[in-house]
């Protein structure tokens, strides 16, 4: 009986149905082919409960902080701020994307918001000054990827909520990896700036990057005031990310002065249609979940895993392959929802720790939202630069490598995520 509901689910997929309809298409179908097992009220009460979790209301929150700082011009005061420090470098425009884009993690959260807030600034600015429209598009798009790592992360609230774990150890332990990151990509920079003799900025004074600087200090803060209320134990994460909306307010309208009536409108309907995507999502892969578990499929894994991967390493090989591969036909948000609950008995089996490996899975389903046909980095990227994914995809080839660098070292060091809340929790 199973096997027709995953039939079902991935041929809606292969038709180009949305995720949540299709899991959601998928769950009611199970529950008409077993009337006599699961009613339609035993249904709909396990969708409720897929997003009844106090730690989710931290996801929409996030969202809104983002485009609140978005909206509010944040955005170009940090791009101002990376250019006097970077920007004279040979090829600095494109070590200023990677820069912002690590100071926005600490921000927003979402890849797809850092990208599309930075790209549409940073793509028209570097193709004007002479860099090829591929490799402006591709740096801006991956640079997105590190978003979700640095915290704090959309990703590590969700993982958070189906696993149970801290949330503030989730934040610390992806703050070294999404560093590594950023190293590695603007390693890939100055490889390509060199090679292919890229322009510089003029050098900014002393005077302009203190000016910068001051500008910017307001929005460097956000993440120093997330991160320190939720590891002095003055907020939980999700008051954290009501504290980090009210910041954003604040900062758009009375500091910076750029956050009108019409812009604080249109924030609210972006962040509902993003939020009420993710719960719908949530909602129906809790249902699809239930199902799952109650058909026994999780310790079918469990036994399939402990076949093959006696050994932890072996299973993390393996598991990164799969999710390489999802990545490429598969939303990010629908991996983890769907994936993570039933990897849990694998992961206390094989004595994986959770932290770490929400780091790991995180940073790898980062690395699909670069690859096609379903990036989502790349649909925003080529709608922004007016590209071919075909050539955004070829310039973005270099990057991609040095992300599975980053994996690799994340998978095979478990210290390199783990050493920050080891430390400081």
């Amino acid at each position: 009986m199973i096997g027709i509901v995953l039939v079902t689910l991935f041929g809606l997929f292969a038709l180009g149905f949305p995720i949540c309809y299709s899991i959601a298409l998928s769950t009611i179908v199970y529950v008409l082919l077993n009337p006599d097992i699961i009613s339609g009220l035993a249904l709909v009460q396990r969708t409720l409960v897929g997003a009844d979790s106090f730690i989710f209301l931290a996801v929409p929150c996030f969202m809104l902080a983002g485009e609140l700082m978005n909206e509010g011009g944040v955005t170009k005061r940090l791009i101002a701020f990376a250019k006097s420090l970077v920007g004279s470098i040979r090829g600095g425009l494109a070590y200023v994307v990677v820069v912002v884009n690590m100071i926005m993690a600490g921000v927003s959260g979402s890849s797809v918001a850092d990208a599309a807030a930075i790209g549409t600034i940073m793509i028209p600015t570097m193709t004007a000054q002479g860099y090829s429209k591929s490799f402006a598009c591709a740096v801006n798009a991956v640079a997105g990827t590190i978003g979700p790592i640095i915290p704090p992360s959309i990703g590590f609230v969700i993982y958070a909520g189906i696993t149970g774990v801290s949330v503030g150890k989730l934040f610390l332990a992806g703050a070294i990896p999404g560093v590594i990151m950023g190293v590695l990509l603007m390693f890939v920079c100055y490889v390509v700036a060199v090679r292919k003799d890229l322009p510089r900025s003029e050098k900014s004074s002393l005077r302009e990057l203190f000016k910068n600087f001051k500008q910017s200090f307001v929005a460097l803060m956000m993440p120093v005031i997330i991160l320190g209320g939720i590891l002095t134990g003055i907020v939980t994460p999700t008051e954290a990310a009501v504290v980090a909306v009210l910041y954003g307010m604040f900062v758009g309208k009375f500091v910076y002065k750029e956050l009108t009536f019409d812009k604080l409108i249109r924030v609210f309907v972006v962040t509902a249609k993003q939020a009420s995507r993710m719960v719908l999502i949530v909602c129906f892969a809790g249902a699809f979940g239930w199902i799952l578990t109650f058909e026994g499929v999780p310790e079918m894994i469990v036994n399939i895993f402990s076949a093959v991967a006696e050994k932890p390493w072996v299973f993390l090989i393996l598991i990164n392959i799969a999710f390489l591969i999802l990545g490429c036909f598969m939303e990010v948000t629908s991996i983890l929802i769907i994936a993570t609950p039933l990897l849990i008995p694998v992961l206390h089996k094989l004595g994986i720790d959770l932290v770490y490996f929400g780091v790991v899975m995180q940073l790898n389903l980062m690395i699909g939202q670069m690859t096609p046909p379903v990036g989502m980095l790349l649909f925003v990227i080529c709608s922004i630069g007016k590209i071919s994914m075909q050539d955004l995809v070829r310039g973005s080839l270099p990057f991609l490598l040095a992300l599975l660098v980053a994996l690799f070292l994340v998978t095979i060091f478990p210290r390199i995520s783990l050493f920050l809340p080891g430390l400081l929790m």
